[in-house]
């Protein structure tokens, strides 16, 4: 029995180091891809809802909020104010909004400029 073991150890040990080499690629790779947010989805449940709009509402009356994502609440770019919730609201209503709501925001990760590469061995 001992022989059977000691015969697939190298065979064990190369398997375990390929499987670390391909988890630090994956975890490398993951820190450089792109996130994002659905512009007006304050709360990032993943859609544009009135709850959304009652939630920048809530922050402007300084009003206490849960979870506020201020960059998706904020889909005209000029800064959070009013106009905000309300393009949201007409978004709601099926009205023209002149912004992407609900659609995805890009936003890519910042890197560690003093990050080694990943040499392949």
């Amino acid at each position: 029995m001992y022989h059977r073991i000691v015969k697939f150890l190298p065979l064990a040990v190369c398997l375990l180091i390929a499987l670390l080499l391909i988890g630090y690629a994956v975890i490398s790779a993951g820190a450089e891809t792109v996130g994002g947010y659905i512009s007006g989805d304050t709360d990032g449940d993943g859609e544009v809802t009135v709850i959304d709009a009652t939630l920048i509402q809530r922050k402007l009356a300084d009003l206490p909020v849960s979870t506020f994502r201020s960059e998706a609440a904020d889909v005209s770019g000029d800064g959070l104010d009013i106009t905000d919730a309300t393009m949201i609201q007409r978004y709601l209503a099926d009205y023209d909004v002149p912004f992407s709501i609900g659609k995805m925001v890009p936003v890519a990760a910042t890197k560690d400029p003093y990050e080694l590469p990943l040499i392949p061995v």
